[in-house]
This record gives structure tokens, C-alpha cells and sequence, in this order.
């Protein structure tokens, strides 16, 4: 796979990591795909990406009945693949560029994201103690899990975002946060004094756990760096004790965030900084209300 490894080596520092292990697993089953059509060699593999193939391709994804948006994104892991090797003069043009990507319109008609009332419901259940928790644990986890929540409802940050926030990202003195983004993009996001006294709560109680001194915010219990399936397990637990019966990930509170901003009146140009999409088109998918200014809103949702 000497042109997979040449590409991610390409590509390694301009794009970000989840980019990158995005593309790569498109890369990958792409080639698993040819792989039992009879091409067995990456020459081979390449040799006849036609659009034909490109299409049983994409045909195959579908089948296994993944989102829409998975399908698409590795489409054009794909796409950028292929555009490598037009640049290395390995093919003489992309075939991705005549294969159309799925239709995401049921998906995003079907998006779940929380209610003002769902989500003050579901702050109010992170901050209540269940009996058999130990006061410790509950006081460090209440702390962070607030702080989490809360920081995603009102800021927007991507999950991915969150995860790799450092304390040095943020400005305390002036509420703002300094977020390399996707294509590592760096924006600013800003938050209240509502956020600001649950960071240092949250701060307050991680310093007095036997927890090594690191610049990530966001801890488990032992200290290890979060992942998403933490989150996520979490969240669902959160939810189901709130009684709130919706599919809700960590890309809801994001859903939930940019949902609001619109229907607090603020234009979609200025969603789409505080969000960091490349494309209106993308903002304009989240909106339920279009309209326009941020310092009118942002104190109404906490």
C-alpha cells in the first residue's frame, strides 16, 4: 500500500487527526471492498477505480445501512485520495467526481437536539446524586460532566474539540477560548460567567484529587484523557434519568447550541464563525429559524 502510506504521509500535517483516521478507514475499506472483487494489488486497486466500481462501492456502504453523513464522509476520504494521485500523476483524473454522494435530507429532518426545557432538565439530573455514588466521586464527576455539558451548550465546540481542550486555551480574564477546528482552523468562542464559575469549581475539585498535573482539561476519574464513548455513555445515562426520550450524543448539545443561536436572531454568517463550518450550507442544515447578534444572546441561555 505504498500509495495509502504516501498519501496520509502527504496530508498528516495539514489536516486534523480525526480527518486523517477518517480518510484512512474509507481508504482501507475501499481497498478491502476491490480486494474481494478480484484486485488483489494496490496497482491493481487503482488500475480500475472506475466509476462503475466507485458506484458498487457506494452501493455496498448503503446497503450495511450506515448514516448517511458516514457514507458521504468516506466518499470523499476517497475523492481526497484520488486527488493525491492525480497530483502524483498516478491517475489522469478523479473518478470521484462523477459519483454523487447519498441524500442526507431524512437525516437531517430527523436530528435530535434538546428543548430549553430538556436541557435545563438534563443540567438539573448531572448536578443530583444518586445514593449509591460516593461523595468524592460524585463531586469531581458533577464538577467536570457541568462543566462539559454546559461549555457545549453554550459555545458549540465539537466534541472532538472538547476532548483536546487544554487549560492554556483558555483566556479566563477575557471568557474566551482559542479552538483549533476542523482542517486546524483556529477561531475564538466565548463564554459566560456562568461557564467561568463552573471551570473553576471544576478545577477547584480536580486539584485536590491525586490527579498528575496535565495541560488536558478533561479527565476521567484516574486522570486519562476522555474519549468519546465516555462521553457518550455518560450523556445517555444523564438522559435517561432526565426522562428525555431522544437520541442524544454529543453532537446533539452541538445541534442544540446552533439551534438556539438561530432562533435567538443571530445571522447565519456569524453562526458559522462561532461553529467553524467552511460552509453556510452546513449552518443553515442545523437552523429551525433564520435571523441576527450574539451579545443579545448569549446571556438568555444561562
Amino acid at each position: 500500500m505504498k500509495m495509502f502510506n504516501e498519501y496520509v504521509k502527504h496530508y498528516e500535517n495539514d489536516k486534523s487527526d480525526n480527518t486523517i483516521e477518517s480518510y484512512m478507514q474509507a481508504i482501507k475499506q475501499y481497498y478491502e471492498f476491490m480486494n474481494e472483487n478480484g484486485f488483489s494489488t494496490e496497482e491493481e486497486v487503482i488500475a480500475n477505480s472506475n466509476v462503475l466500481n466507485l458506484q458498487k462501492f457506494r452501493k455496498e456502504l448503503a446497503s450495511k445501512q450506515l448514516n448517511p453523513y458516514t457514507i458521504n464522509a468516506r466518499l470523499s476520504g476517497l475523492k481526497s485520495f484520488f486527488q493525491f494521485l492525480v497530483y502524483a500523476g498516478i491517475m489522469n483524473e478523479n473518478p470521484m467526481n462523477k459519483v454523487e454522494k447519498v441524500s442526507t435530507a431524512s437525516v437531517e429532518q430527523n436530528t435530535d437536539y434538546l428543548t430549553e426545557e430538556e436541557y435545563k432538565r438534563l443540567l438539573t439530573t448531572i448536578t443530583t446524586k444518586l445514593p449509591n455514588v460516593k461523595q468524592d466521586n460524585f463531586e469531581y464527576i458533577r464538577a467536570r460532566d457541568l462543566l462539559l455539558v454546559s461549555l457545549m451548550l453554550q459555545t458549540g465546540l465539537r466534541i472532538s474539540e472538547i476532548l483536546n481542550l487544554t487549560v492554556n486555551q483558555i483566556d479566563t480574564e477575557n471568557k474566551k477560548i482559542k479552538v483549533l477546528g476542523k482542517g486546524k482552523k483556529l477561531r475564538t468562542v466565548v463564554f459566560t460567567d456562568v461557564i467561568l464559575t463552573l471551570l473553576q469549581n471544576y478545577i477547584d475539585v480536580r486539584n485536590t484529587l491525586d490527579i498528575k498535573d496535565t495541560e488536558i482539561l478533561f479527565l476521567s476519574r484516574n486522570g486519562r484523557k476522555m474519549n468519546r464513548s465516555n462521553v457518550n455513555t455518560n450523556l445517555k445515562k444523564y438522559c435517561e434519568r432526565a426522562d428525555i426520550h431522544k437520541d442524544i450524543t454529543p453532537h446533539s448539545l452541538r445541534h442544540t447550541c446552533i439551534t438556539m443561536l438561530g432562533e435567538s436572531g443571530l445571522s447565519v454568517a456569524k453562526i458559522q464563525a462561532i461553529a467553524g463550518h467552511t460552509s453556510s450550507t452546513t449552518t443553515s442544515r442545523y437552523l429551525h429559524v433564520k435571523a441576527d447578534d450574539i451579545e443579545e444572546y448569549i446571556p438568555k441561555l444561562f
